[in-house]
C-alpha cells in the first residue's frame, strides 16, 4: 500500500509541475504565439516547426487544437496552416518523455528547493515567471522519482502480475490499457510518462509497454469530443483532424508492432539500436509514434479537409445578435480571446447605421425609442459584455491582458453611446421634410464613412487605420469643419422654419463625431497592448 501511495503522490506532483510549466510558459510567450502563427500561415515548413514548438511548450495537442480553433474564427490563421500546426504539435509533446530517461537523482532536491526559494523571493516579471517554469520542471523530476519508487514494488502484487500477463498475451489488451490510462488522466503525455516510469523501475517489460504507449494517443479523443460540443465549421473540422491523427497513429504503430512480432525489425529494433536503456527505448518509440503519422498525413491534409467538409459543412450565417467570433472555447487562452473580442466589437460597431428612420406607414417619426428598433444590437452588446466578465474571472490573466480587457470594456461603453447618438441622428433625419433631408445628405454620408472607419480600426487595431480614423474625427479638423460649413450654407438657402428644424441634426452629428473621436483616442494604447512591437508614436503620425 505504501508503494501505491508513493505512486499517487508522484502522479499528483507530475500534473502540478506540468500545469506550472504550461501556465508560466504561456505568460512568458504572451502574444508571441499568435504573432508566430501569423508569420507561419503561408509557409508549411514554418507551420510544422511552430506545431512542434507549441506542443513542446504546452505538452497538450488538445490545448493547441482548441487555441487554434478559436483563432480560425478571427481569421488569424488559415485552416491549412492550422491543420499542420495541430498535427506537428503531437511531435513536440514527446519532448517530455525523454526527461524520464535522465537520472539526476542527486540534483532533484536542490533543484526543487532552489527554484521554490527563487519563486518565493523574486517578484519582478519576467524573472518570477521563469522561476515558476523551473519549479515546474523540478516538480516533474521529483514526481518521476516518486513514481519510480512507487512503481517498483508493484511487480510483486498479484493483481499487477495478472494484468501484466494479460498484456503480454494480448497486445491489443495492452493497447486498451494505454487508451484507458490516457482517458482517465486526460493526458497522453502523462500516461506515457507513467508507462515509461513503470518500465524503467522494472515493473514491466518493453514488450507490454510499447502497445500501451501506442494506445495513449487515442485516450484524448473522448475529452475532445466533450469539449467540442457546439463547435461548427472550420473549428470542428480542426478538432476532427487531431482525432484522425490519433487514430492513424494508433493503427499504424500497432500494425508495425504486429509486424515486428513476426520477425520484421521495425520500431522496437530501431529503438534498441539507438539506446540500451528500456526507458530510453520507450521514449524513442513514443517519438516515432507521433513523427511517422505526422510525416504520413501532412501531404494529404487538404484531401482530408475536403472529405471532412462533407460531414461537417461550414457553419450557417449568424444573425447580428449572435456572436460570430466569441465562444466559451476561446476563454481558455486569454490573449486569443482578446483578439477575438476586437473582431466582435468591430462587427458590433459595423452594424450601426444612420439611414432615416420612419414609422411603419412611411412617415417620419421623431418620438420612437431607438433601442426598440435595434434589439439585435443590444443582444450582441450584452453577449460581448458577458464574455468580458467571464474572461475577467479566468486564471492566468496577466497585467497586459487585464489592461486590454479594461480598455475593451471602455470601448464597448463608447460604442453603445455611439449607437444611441446615431439612432437619434437617424430619427431626426427621418423626421425632416424632403428638401431639408436632401441638404443633409452629405452629413449622413460623412457619418456613414466615419462609422465604417471606426469599425475597421476596432476590428484590426491597425495603427495606420487608427491614425486615419483619428484624423477624420477631429472636431476642428479640416474634414469636419468643411462639412459643417457646407451644411450651414445649404440650410441658409432654405426657408427659416425649415432651417430651424434642421439645426438639431447638426448637433446630433457633432455628438456622434465627438464620441467617435473619443474612441479614436482610446484605440492606440489598445493596439500597443495587443501588439507590443508597436509604439504609440506610430498612431500619432
Amino acid at each position: 500500500m505504501a508503494s501505491l501511495d508513493t505512486l499517487v503522490l508522484g502522479l499528483g506532483l507530475f500534473f502540478l509541475g506540468l500545469r506550472l510549466i504550461s501556465q508560466n510558459l504561456r505568460e512568458l510567450g504572451g502574444g508571441g504565439f499568435r504573432h508566430a502563427v501569423r508569420a507561419a500561415t503561408h509557409t508549411p515548413p514554418l507551420a510544422s516547426m511552430l506545431g512542434v514548438m507549441s506542443g513542446a511548450l504546452t505538452q497538450s495537442a488538445t490545448a493547441v487544437t482548441f487555441i487554434l480553433a478559436s483563432m480560425l474564427g478571427s481569421g488569424l490563421i488559415r485552416p491549412s496552416a492550422a491543420r499542420l500546426v495541430v498535427v506537428w504539435s503531437n511531435v513536440g509533446l514527446t519532448a517530455l518523455a525523454f526527461l524520464a530517461t535522465v537520472d539526476i537523482h542527486p540534483l532533484v532536491a536542490y533543484f526543487v528547493g532552489g527554484t521554490g526559494i527563487a519563486l518565493g523571493s523574486v517578484r519582478a516579471k519576467p524573472w518570477s515567471t521563469v522561476a515558476g517554469v523551473l519549479l515546474g520542471v523540478g516538480l516533474l523530476l521529483f514526481a518521476l522519482e516518486n513514481m519510480g519508487a512507487g512503481a517498483a514494488p508493484l511487480k510483486n502484487e498479484p493483481w499487477f502480475r495478472q494484468g501484466l500477463e494479460a498484456a503480454l498475451a494480448s497486445p491489443w489488451f495492452a493497447f486498451a490499457c494505454g487508451f484507458g490510462a490516457a482517458a482517465l488522466l486526460q493526458s497522453n503525455a502523462g500516461a506515457t510518462m507513467l508507462v515509461i516510469t513503470l518500465c524503467g523501475a522494472g515493473a514491466m517489460p518493453a514488450a507490454a509497454a510499447l502497445p500501451m504507449i501506442y494506445g495513449t494517443n487515442l485516450g484524448a479523443i473522448p475529452l475532445r469530443a466533450m469539449l467540442a460540443l457546439g463547435m461548427k465549421g472550420d473549428a470542428i473540422r480542426l478538432v476532427r483532424t487531431e482525432d484522425l491523427f490519433c487514430l492513424a497513429s494508433g493503427l499504424l504503430m500497432m500494425a508495425l508492432f504486429v509486424g515486428e512480432r513476426f520477425g520484421v525489425p521495425l520500431v522496437g529494433a530501431l529503438s534498441a539500436e539507438l539506446t540500451a536503456s528500456s526507458s530510453g527505448q520507450l521514449a524513442v518509440a513514443f517519438l516515432l509514434s507521433n513523427l511517422l503519422p505526422a510525416l504520413a498525413l501532412s501531404p494529404f491534409l487538404s484531401a482530408y479537409a475536403r472529405l471532412f467538409d462533407r460531414f461537417w459543412p461550414p457553419a450557417p450565417e449568424r444573425t447580428l445578435g449572435e456572436p460570430v467570433f466569441l465562444s466559451s472555447h476561446a476563454l481558455a487562452d486569454p490573449p486569443t480571446a482578446l483578439d477575438l473580442l476586437a473582431k466582435e466589437l468591430g462587427r458590433l460597431l459595423g452594424s450601426v447605421g444612420v439611414a432615416p428612420r420612419r414609422s411603419a406607414g412611411g412617415k417620419p417619426s421623431a418620438d420612437t425609442d431607438p433601442e426598440l428598433l435595434e434589439p439585435e444590437f443590444l443582444q450582441l452588446a450584452a453577449a460581448i459584455e458577458t464574455f468580458c466578465l467571464k474572461l475577467a474571472l479566468r486564471d492566468g490573466l496577466g497585467p497586459a491582458e487585464t489592461s486590454r480587457l479594461h480598455r475593451f470594456r471602455t470601448a464597448l461603453a463608447i460604442v453603445r453611446h455611439i449607437a444611441e447618438a446615431s439612432a437619434e441622428f437617424s430619427i431626426h433625419l427621418g423626421a425632416l421634410p424632403g428638401p431639408v433631408e436632401a441638404v443633409a445628405g452629405p452629413l449622413r454620408a460623412r457619418l456613414e464613412r466615419l462609422l465604417a472607419l471606426a469599425a475597421g480600426a476596432v476590428a484590426s487595431l491597425d495603427m495606420a487605420g487608427i491614425a486615419e480614423f483619428h484624423a477624420q474625427t477631429r472636431r476642428h479638423g479640416e474634414p469636419i469643419t468643411a462639412l459643417r460649413q457646407a451644411y450651414s450654407d445649404g440650410l441658409a438657402a432654405l426657408e427659416t422654419e425649415q432651417s430651424i428644424e434642421a439645426g438639431i441634426l447638426d448637433t446630433d452629428f457633432e455628438l456622434c463625431a465627438w464620441l467617435l473621436h473619443r474612441l479614436a483616442k482610446l484605440l492606440p494604447s489598445l493596439a500597443v497592448l495587443s501588439n507590443p512591437e508597436m509604439s504609440l508614436k506610430e498612431g500619432s503620425e
